[in-house]
């Protein structure tokens, strides 16, 4: 019984961080629709925040679940087109992040789950002699307003987010 409650927590969790992330502008997605090869496509979602998909046409995505756009793909196919479409659509490829200051090679960076403040600066070569270790700013995506953060080496990150290391004086 309790291996059946773990594998149910297991599918839960995975279930649930599937319908955290929000799709942004930058974002690679894999659409396929089962039994049709033709429409096994990766697009871009673009900066307006849409994908063009074959029958189905522009797709406003930006800011949805991967659940989401799956639905809203299915109810289009299904409008004259298939009769029960079985859809899959995930993340190939997230938008990058930035890392900018103090580091040995700034630049932009293919986003990975999970990454932190302390596996950004590990991607760009390391912290350079002058880095500052507590004077590190983060700017978030999802923030319009576009206001630094203070953060630490465990911080997440998200994609299309910009860390910034500044020099330390001493």
């Amino acid at each position: 019984m309790t291996k059946y409650l773990v594998v149910f927590l297991i599918a839960v969790l995975f279930i649930a961080n599937v319908h955290a992330y929000n799709i942004s502008s930058g974002d690679v997605l894999h659409l396929e629709v089962y039994g049709e090869p033709e429409l096994n496509l990766d697009l871009t979602v673009d900066s307006s925040g849409f994908i063009e998909y074959p029958f189905v046409g522009k797709i406003g995505v930006i800011g949805k679940s991967l659940e989401l756009v799956k639905e809203e793909v299915i109810a289009k196919l299904k409008d004259g087109y298939f009769v029960s479409p079985q859809v899959t659509v995930i993340i190939k490829q997230y938008k990058p992040f930035f890392i900018q200051g103090e580091v040995k090679s700034p630049g932009s960076y293919p986003y990975e789950e999970g990454l932190t403040v302390r596996k950004a600066i590990a991607l760009a070569g390391g912290l350079t002699e002058r880095a500052s270790k507590k004077k590190m700013y983060l700017t978030k995506a999802s923030d319009k307003s576009q206001i630094e953060s203070k953060v630490s080496m465990d911080q997440q990150i998200a994609s299309g987010d910009v860390l910034l290391i500044k020099e330390s004086f001493f």
